[in-house]
């Protein structure tokens, strides 16, 4: 979890920013705190609105079968 402004924002939030009147998506991968200066980092992606798909949960392990996938 992370402060942005009043907001608290937990790994996997979604949010939208508006960036020279361009509409971004963006996602929380993750927090660190940096090892020198000790500053709490953010690791954010931003999404494109054309790439992003909504799976049911059910349907998720027919699209990225487990056993093809090593962690």
């Amino acid at each position: 979890m992370v402060y942005c402004g009043v907001k608290l924002l937990n790994k996997g939030d979604l949010f939208t920013v508006y960036l020279d009147g361009v509409v971004m998506t963006v996602c929380v991968l993750g927090v660190y705190s940096e090892e020198y200066s000790g500053e709490e980092m953010v690791i954010l992606a931003v999404i494109g609105q054309e790439n992003m798909v909504h799976v049911p949960l059910n349907e998720l392990e027919s699209l990225f079968p487990s056993r093809k996938y090593v962690n």
